[in-house]
This record gives structure tokens, sequence and C-alpha cells, in this order.
């Protein structure tokens, strides 16, 4: 809105009422200089009086920008005594160059244009770095012939609503910057400003406590010198250690005023002389639990107090940076549990595929070796059996230092899962002498004796190790062959260690020769069976298991199903072997309960070919008449693909398996394209989730609402939900909570041998939060 004088001077100027004031202004501007003398009549006394009683701005300048009149409000906010000194000067003479500039120039473009600007927003910085925001109306001046020979100006101090609006507009900034998860820094340096922005010669730091608290370190000081914040940072704590490290000692505001004379910077003086710093006052913040954060600091180069509202605004900041601080360390502990193990402190797997991959590329480009260790302590789940799980993580935390005390902190380990521990290691140590050196020790260390409370005993590791680019041709492969190098200790009797090597003979056999010896191994026994234990997790107990096939190659060694399935499929040898992958499984489990061991049912997959194959019910027949297994005890496990080729068929062939008794699984359920048709038609009992969405439970939020889906559609439709691939407790723990009925996978128990599996059948069984090794 435009103040009544505001229009009152536009009517005079427009009308030329004043016509006295177009000739004076007009005479005045031919004049090179204006003496006092020469003022404009109007300024009489009673004039001068009523104009000095308004607080706004009021002036007169001539067609130069010089002034001619102004009242007394514009005088005092230039430090003058009276408004007759501004006679005859223009705003380069009074202002600084930035800010005369800009009035100059928007003056003389009212002049030229002979239109009036009005209410509209002008900056002033004043002696002393003082910052002033006026709203401002300008208004030509004409002489009789129609010339602008001068300007009247009315300006309104809008300072104090001008600093609220910038101070919400601030304070709004800071809030989206925590929304929108900027960094810390970034969010403490848009506080710091806005504060600054209120205040004039004044300049803020935020410093923040150190993790040991007992050091403050320069969080964020846009304004301040580069020098003085380097020298600050990681000042002590204490009573005498400047204005921010006292707060932080007392938990309390300190103000100084004068930082040359107070004791407080007695031991900083030097420090902080050299850049004019004389005051500094420091308001301490704090977290949710009153743990002490850090200080937002003010400082001025002048000796004085803080006034009221300085205060309150260092106080609000203070609020403010304690939002944003909690919020990071909040952060920084969720990121660390992310990637740490709880227990022992090391990192786990999330990240190390990750960090294995950058170490293997770091050594092809330096030809400096890199080496993955695997450890695996024996029998771990005794430990737990024996002595309960308490005492089983203290053992794990007790490894878990051992393990770092032999690599020193040159190399990296992390928490494999379970009682599964895997280092990288590199340079000298990864070749393969040093190697096992290096394994030596770290099983010397790891199989000292424990002393916990009265507890005193002993436990051992199997120790495997594989190095690149010698034993592998990439990260995967690198750490595949540590694993089975651990497998190798572990097979060789245990407390023992081994690097890998290649043991199979590098020759080329094509696919006819490994056919004709396929068929030959079916003949000749070569193939055998481990079993794979499946777990209730209510009732942790035993109740099922996977058969799963292998070969020992009378030349090759042992091969596992990838090496040789996709070839038996494609010759259609997948019908002989899995024939007596049937009959076997079938016997080896009556074999069990005529043991007198507990029940359980034994699956068996089968594959596409054999689903296809008209003599596929005749031969799960023959299998069970021949062991005399109840048909109740078999399940056979069926792909969704292998369903989805010939619905109708597979509906028929599977009434047929029920109608003889067999249960009957969907394996890796989920990665198909027709998996709620699969469960609507098919005749099934059993669910198993696909392993791909159980690996990344423990972070994953994607997977967890999959699997949380999959389990509660199979409870809904009446199915057995069967988890595979579990490897961490954090997996269990959520499955368990998912009510998922049954778990497979490492951290219960690796495929074994009939033998191992029937003692395991028959032990008593440890809750299902132990560590199976």
């Amino acid at each position: 809105m435009v103040a009544k004088g505001s229009r009152d001077l536009e009517s005079a100027a427009g009308n030329n009422e004043f016509a006295f004031l177009a000739a004076e202004l007009d005479r005045l501007s031919r004049l090179e200089t204006i003496d006092r003398s020469e003022q404009l009549s109007l300024d009489g006394d009673w004039l001068q009086k009523l104009l000095n009683i308004v607080s706004d701005y009021i002036y007169v300048k001539d067609r130069k920008s010089r002034f001619v009149m102004a009242n007394r409000q514009v005088a005092l906010d230039l430090g003058l005594d009276s408004a007759l000194e501004l006679i005859g000067k223009t705003d380069l003479e009074l202002y600084p160059p930035d800010a005369a500039h800009k009035f100059l120039a928007t003056e003389q473009e009212i002049m030229s244009s002979n239109i009036p600007r009005i209410d509209f927003e002008e900056r002033s910085i004043l002696d002393g770095g003082q910052r002033k925001w006026f709203s401002s109306s300008k208004f030509p001046v004409t002489n009789a012939s129609g010339e602008v020979v001068g300007i009247v100006g009315i300006s309104r101090d809008i300072t104090e609503r001008k600093r609220a609006g910038l101070l919400q507009q601030g304070q709004n900034r800071v809030l989206q910057q925590l929304a929108a998860g900027k960094p810390v820094a970034t969010v403490l340096e848009t506080l710091v400003l806005t504060i600054e922005n209120q205040l004039d010669g004044i300049t803020g730091s935020i410093m923040l406590v150190d993790d040991t608290g007992t050091k403050l370190l320069a969080g964020v000081a846009p304004n301040l010198p580069e020098e003085y914040v380097a020298l600050t940072d990681g000042i002590d704590i204490g009573p005498k250690n400047g204005s921010c490290g006292t707060a932080i000692f007392r938990r309390e505001s300190v103000l100084v005023e004068d930082i040359l004379k107070d004791p407080l910077w007695e031991d900083y003086r030097e420090v902080v002389e050299p850049f004019g710093i004389r005051s500094c006052w420091s308001v301490p913040f704090f977290g949710k639990d009153r743990e002490v954060l850090g200080t937002f600091g003010l400082y001025t180069n002048s000796v004085r107090s803080p006034t009221d509202h300085e205060l309150k605004l260092a106080l609000e900041a203070a609020r403010l940076a304690a939002v944003a601080v909690e919020r990071d360390k909040d952060e920084r502990k969720i990121r660390y549990l992310a990637n740490h193990d709880v227990l022992t402190g090391l990192p786990n797997r999330q990240e190390f595929k990750t960090k294995l991959e950058e170490k293997v590329a770091e050594s092809r480009n330096t030809a400096v070796p890199v080496a993955v260790v695997f450890v695996d302590l024996d029998n771990f789940k005794f430990v737990n059996d024996s002595f309960g799980h308490a005492i089983g993580d203290q053992v794990l935390m007790i490894a878990a230092e051992r393990i770092m005390s032999v690599h020193d902190g040159t190399h990296q380990a992390i928490r494999f899962g379970g009682d599964e521990f895997v280092l990288i290691v590199e340079g000298n140590t990864a070749r393969k002498p040093e190697l096992k050196d290096f394994m030596a020790r770290l099983r010397d260390e790891i199989t000292k004796t424990i002393q916990i409370g009265d507890l005193s005993f002993h436990i051992t590791c199997s120790i495997g190790a594989a190095s690149f680019p010698q034993d592998a041709e990439n990260a995967a492969q690198l750490l595949r062959n540590a694993d089975k190098a651990m497998f190798e200790a572990k097979s060789s009797g245990r407390d023992g260690y081994q690097v890998y090597e290649q043991t199979r003979p590098e020759r080329s056999v094509n696919k006819l020769t490994l056919l004709e010896e396929m068929r030959s191994g079916i003949e000749n026994g070569d193939f055998f069976l481990e079993y794979q234990p499946q777990y209730n997790l209510v009732s942790g107990r035993i109740i099922g298991a996977e058969a799963l096939v292998r070969w020992q190659h009378p030349a090759l060694g042992r091969l596992m199903p990838g090496e040789f399935i996709t070839l038996a499929e494609e010759s259609g040898l997948i019908v002989p072997l899995g024939r007596w992958v049937m009959k076997e499984a079938c016997r080896q489990n009556k074999e069990w309960q005529d043991a007198g061991l507990t029940p359980i049912t034994i699956g068996v997959n089968v594959s596409a070919r054999q689903f296809r194959d008209a003599g596929l019910v005749a031969d799960v027949c023959a299998a069970l008449d021949e062991s005399g297994l109840p048909a109740g005890y078999l399940e056979l496990e069926l792909t969704e693909s292998l369903l989805i080729q010939n619905a109708e068929q597979a509906v028929e062939l599977m009434d047929d398996f029920r109608g003889i008794g067999l249960k009957l699984a969907i394996d890796d359920f989920g990665i198909g394209y027709s998996s709620l048709v699969a469960l609507k038609s098919f005749p099934l009992t059993r669910l198993k989730i696909d392993r791909s969405f159980i690996r990344d439970l423990d972070y994953d939020e994607n997977d967890r609402c999959i699997a949380r889906a999959i389990i509660s559609l199979g409870r809904e439709l009446g199915l057995c939900v069967v988890a595979e691939g579990v490897e961490t407790a954090k997996q269990q723990a959520f499955l368990a909570s998912c009510r998922c009925e049954v778990v497979q996978g490492f951290h219960f128990g690796r495929p074994m041998s009939a033998n191992k599996f029937g003692k395991l059948l028959g032990m008593t069984l440890t809750p299902l939060d132990a560590h199976f090794g």
C-alpha cells in the first residue's frame, strides 16, 4: 500500500500544483554545486520539524541524484548529525559502491522514463555492515516545460519483516534438506548461512563432538577464515577450552564478551588474535538421550555481549542442528548395522562381493596377488549344545578377535555367516608358500585354549584358501575355490588347512565320451546321493530331506549336477538316472526308518524329460514296492515351467501320483511366469520358495515383501511352504516372523552323506537358532 504522503506528492507532481518546487529543482539542477544557503525555501522550521517526526525516509533529489532535501531519519541511519550534511551529496558518497550504484541506476531510470516506481524493494548496507531493506516509492518531478528536473522519494524500513521471511525460508530449506536426506554438512551449512543472514557483523559455526567424546571437530563455518577453522579442529573439551570446548564441558551456553581478556580463552589467545575475532558466544546442543552432540557458535569482531534476539536465534539454530546431527548419527548407525555383523563387529557379506571384485580388478592392473581365506569353525553347534548360545556367541567374538589379531589390520576380514569367516589377503601373503604360513598361524591362534568363566575348552577350525590369478579367473571363482579348499580340509579330518589345488587333470572331454561314461557310471554305481535336511521352524525337528545326485567320475573326480544334468537331459539318460535316484532315495529312507529313526519325507527332483516319460508312474511304484517305503514319505519336486508346458497332461499325471499317496511340491517357486496359475490348477502339497528371494532377505525390502506374500499365499491355499537357501540367522528370524513352516539351507546343514545324515537324524535336536556346521 502506498503511504498517504506518497499519494499527495504524486498528485502534486502530476498536477504541477507545486510549480514553485519544480522551478526551484530546475534552478538547482543547473548548478554544479549546492550550498546550504541555496536550499529550497520550503524547508522552513515548521516543515522540517514535521518531516523529522516521520520514521520513513523522505527526500528530494535533483536531476543528478544529489540530495536537495531529506528528513532526519535518513541522516540518522547514515550516521550524520543533521540532514543538512546530506545536501549536495549523492548515494555514491554515502553508501558502499554496490548499493549506491543500484540506487543511482533506479533513480536515473525513473527520471529518464518519467514513470514513477511504487512499493518496490531496495536493500541498503550502512556503515559497519548493517543491512536494511526498504519498501520504496519514487516519483519524477517536472518543470513547467514538462522536463524532469528531480525526484521525490519515500522509503519505509521493512527490515524486520524481511528478516522474518528470510528466516522462515531458511528454516524451510533446512527441513526440506533433512527430509530429502541431504548430507549433514549441507544441512548444517544452510543453517549457519540462514542465521548469518539475520544478523549484522556476526559469523556462525557448528562444531561437533568426536566419537570419543573428548574433542571438538570443525563441522561447518562457511564464512570464518579457513586457517582459523583448521587450527580449532580437534580442540579438547574441558573447563578452560574457549567458548565451545567449555560449553560442551559445562553442558550450558558460554558467552564470552572479550576473547583477549577472558580466562576461558587464555590458552588460545595467540591462535585467535591474528584473525580479529573478539567475541564468541557458544550454545551446546543435545541428542534425544541428552548426549551432547556439538555447539552452535557466533563470532564478532567487536567486544560485546549478544542481544536477546541474537541469543534466541542461536538457541533456535542449536535445536535444528541437534535434529540434523541426530538424524545423521542414526543413519550412520543403520548403515553400520547393515554392513557389519552385530555380534563380532566385523563387516558382513553384504558388500563382500563388491570388495572382492574391486581387489581382483586391482590385481589385474598391478599384478599384486590377492587371496581369499575361508575359515569354518569345526562342529560349532556342539558348543551351543553343550554350553548354550550365550557361550556360543562369546566364542564367536573370541574367534573374530583372534582372526583380527593375526591379519593385524593389513587384510580385510568378514563374518560370512554362522560360524564361517572370510579374509581377503593381499600382497606377498597371498602367494602360495606365504599363504600356507599365514593359515598355519591363523589355525594356531584360533585353536588356543578358550577360557570363559569357569569353562576351559578348545575349538578347532578348517581353513581353505585360493589365490588370484593362479587359482581363478574372476572373483566368484576365487571365492568358490577357496570354499572348495576349506571343504577339502574338513573332509581330511578337520582341524587343518588346505590351499586350493587343481586336482582334476586338464584334458578335453567331448560330449560323446562323457555320455558313454555316464551310461557306464549308472550301471557301475558311480553315482551317489547326498541329503540336505529340512527343518520345521516350530518344532525344531528334521521333517524331511532333499536327495541330491553326485557323480564320482573315475578320472574327473567328484562332479556336481550342474556339470552333467543338462547333458543327461539332452541325451535322455536323465530317465535311467532319475529311475536310479528314485530307487536309492526310497531305499535309504526305508533303511533309516528300519533303524528306528524318526520317519521323514524324502524329496526327489523330477526333470521335464522324466515327466514326459510314459514309464514315470511305473518307475515310482517300483521304487516304493522294492524299498517297502510308504508312499506318504516320498515327495516329487516339480518346477512350475515343467507343469505349464502341458498343463492338462500334468494335472492328469499328478492326480495319479496323489492317488498313490505321494506328496507333490512345486520347486523354485516365483521365478516362472505362471506361478499363480500353477498354484490354482495343480494338486500340490508343498511350495518351495526359490533361493533367489531368500538370499538378500537381510537387507532387500523388495525380497522381504515377495517372500512374505508367497508365504501368506501358500498358507491361504493350504500348502506347506518351504524356504530354500537359508544361510543366516537373520533370514531364519524373518521367515519365522512370517510363519514359514519349513526351512532348508546351509544355515541348517549342507548336503551330506547318508551316514552323516542318519547320525544327525538320530541326535537330540537343538533349537533352530543354533549354528549348524
